[in-house]
């Protein structure tokens, strides 16, 4: 598994806007995160499709998070853009497994489906809020996502 370009971008992106209360327009949006305003604007409407931001047309608008960045978190964002995390193509509803035909069964199925389910869980844990704050220590936000891995 690897998290594309595109979400870590989008994972910037919500992170200035959690930084601040009041709308920020999507070309200064794309000047503080360096990247193009085309690739901008792409990411923009998946974020704001998928209900983690509001758009704001005027003179006033810009772009805003939907909810508090204390609830949104960043596997929410990191899906978003990339859709659901799977670490094996196996774990995807339309794959056949070619080991077995109940992948349940695949012994190698099993151990991807729990290390999927702890990145999940770990990206589920940090909010971001938690990772917007500078004065939140990162040793505080990695201790809690291997806390969350231990549940």
């Amino acid at each position: 598994m690897r998290i594309t370009q595109e979400a870590d971008y989008a994972l910037r992106i919500t992170n200035l806007l959690a930084e601040g209360a009041s709308p920020v327009g999507a070309p200064q949006i794309a000047a503080e995160v360096h990247i193009p305003h085309r690739f901008a604007m792409k990411i923009l409407r998946k974020l704001t499709l998928d209900g983690i931001l509001k758009a704001t047309r005027g003179a006033s608008g810009g772009y805003s998070l939907l909810a508090s960045p204390k609830e949104i978190s960043i596997r929410r964002v990191i899906e978003a853009i990339d859709g659901p995390i799977e670490v094996q193509k196996c774990l995807g509803s339309d794959h056949v497994c070619t080991r077995s035909p109940d992948k349940d069964a695949c012994r190698y199925h099993r151990v991807f489906m729990a290390l999927n389910e702890q990145i999940v869980q770990s990206l589920e844990s940090i909010s971001v809020a938690e990772m917007a704050d500078t004065s939140i220590p990162i040793d505080y936000i990695i201790n809690k996502m291997q806390q969350e891995e231990r549940k």
